[in-house]
Parts: structure tokens; C-alpha cells; sequence
């Protein structure tokens, strides 16, 4: 079942307080609509009954969609810089739940699990499988197309993200990760992503970097985790 809890938050614009149904998990085999909302960004985005200011908290819950065989522990974006922590947080979760003797052994053997941060990172996660892109090919594709350009800022608050899909090209942009804002997108055509399948040898070491356990992203290669 999908669970949510009433919390009182401080409206980021006026400070009055504002009542929030926060989300703790999400099944998205019983709550389709819930999945539609998180892809079209409404999920858990609220507007604050005095200024009218519409703001979303940052993620932090399980999403789990049997039917599509996904696990994935969502944390906050802020939270990157200790993603070594997170992840294995997210592995002990998955293991109690899925793990031997849990009497779901055999459902969590058929489960693709993942660590995502922020918002972003989970829709990439969700339109990648709708797209039937495999994540960790994305994941060195972009990290291609990063390097194919002339100048590209990331940092904190800035990512590069997969926004959009089409039967023939996959559109990547710049996020800000604090407000969700697209600064610039870019659409690329899907060979790139069977050509660095194709050539599994050139892409192994950084593939290696890449994907891990659960964390499958483009900067766990260019972090290290900071212990929280």
C-alpha cells in the first residue's frame, strides 16, 4: 500500500504553515495514478493556502512497482554527497523487506533495485523503463554526450538528467536539482545508446564506476561518498 503521513511545514515563500500529506512509500501497482503524477511532476507539489505559492517537498520514500519489477529507495538531492551511506541504507531496507527470510525471497530475486536523489533523478529512473532504455547504458551514454561538449557546467544544485523520450532520440537536459528548472535540453539520437553497448570492452572501467549496487548514476564516478 502507499503510505502518507499529515505534517506541518513551513511554506518556503511566506513561512505561514501549511498542512502536507507527505509520502513515505508508494506502490504503484495499486496507485497507477500516483506513478502518472510523479512523470508529469505533481507528485507531493502543494500550494500554500495564504501566499498561494506552489512548492514540493524533497523526496524521501520507497517506490516499489511489482509489475514492473522496480524497487527504488528515493532520497533528497542534498543528500548525494553521502550517497555511499544512502545506498547501503537502501540495501538494508530492500533486504528486510525482499532478503532471505523475509518470506519475499523469490519476488526480490525478479527485483531491479535502485537508489535515486531528488526528484530528477527518479523521473530519468521511470522514463528510462517506459522507454525500455537500460538505466546503466544511459547512465555512459551521457557521460558520451558530456563529453562531446564544448562547455558544461554541473555542479550542487545543477545535473544532467534524461527528460523526455521519442521512438528514435532521448532528450537530456540541465536541472537544477534545488527548483526542478530546465536550463537547456538536448536531443540525442537512441543509436548512440546501441553503440555503447556494442562496444562493452572501451566502456568496462567506467561502467565499473558507474553502476553500483543500487546507486546506478553518472556522478557516483565523480564523487567519492562523504560518511554522514
Amino acid at each position: 500500500m502507499s503510505i502518507f503521513q499529515t505534517v506541518k511545514t513551513p511554506c518556503p515563500m511566506c513561512d505561514a504553515e501549511v498542512s502536507f500529506e507527505l509520502v513515505h512509500s508508494v506502490n504503484a501497482d495499486r496507485r497507477p495514478d500516483l506513478r502518472a503524477a510523479i512523470l508529469d511532476r505533481s507528485f507531493q507539489r502543494q500550494a500554500c493556502p495564504g501566499c498561494g505559492h506552489s512548492f514540493r517537498m524533497a523526496p524521501e520514500f520507497s517506490y516499489l512497482d511489482v509489475g514492473r519489477k522496480h524497487f527504488i529507495a528515493v532520497y533528497p538531492g542534498d543528500k548525494l554527497a553521502q550517497w555511499g551511506d544512502y545506498e547501503r541504507r537502501a540495501q538494508a531496507s530492500f533486504a528486510k523487506a525482499y532478503g532471505p527470510g523475509s518470506g519475499a525471497e523469490k519476488l526480490g530475486a525478479q527485483m531491479q533495485t535502485r537508489c535515486v536523489f531528488g526528484w530528477g533523478a527518479l523521473n530519468e529512473k521511470l522514463l528510462a523503463a517506459d522507454a525500455g532504455i537500460d538505466d546503466r547504458t544511459l547512465e555512459l551514454a551521457k557521460i558520451a554526450v558530456m563529453r562531446s561538449l564544448d562547455a558544461m557546467t554541473l555542479g550542487a544544485d545543477r545535473e544532467f538528467r534524461c527528460v523526455g523520450t521519442t521512438a528514435s532520440e532521448f532528450v537530456v537536459g540541465w536541472l537544477r536539482t534545488s527548483t526542478e528548472e530546465l536550463e537547456g535540453e538536448l536531443a540525442i539520437a537512441r543509436s548512440l545508446l546501441a553503440d555503447v553497448e556494442a562496444d562493452a570492452e572501451a566502456w568496462a572501467e567506467l561502467r565499473g564506476q558507474v553502476v553500483g549496487p543500487m546507486f546506478v548514476d553518472y556522478q557516483r564516478a565523480m564523487m567519492a561518498p562523504v560518511a554522514s
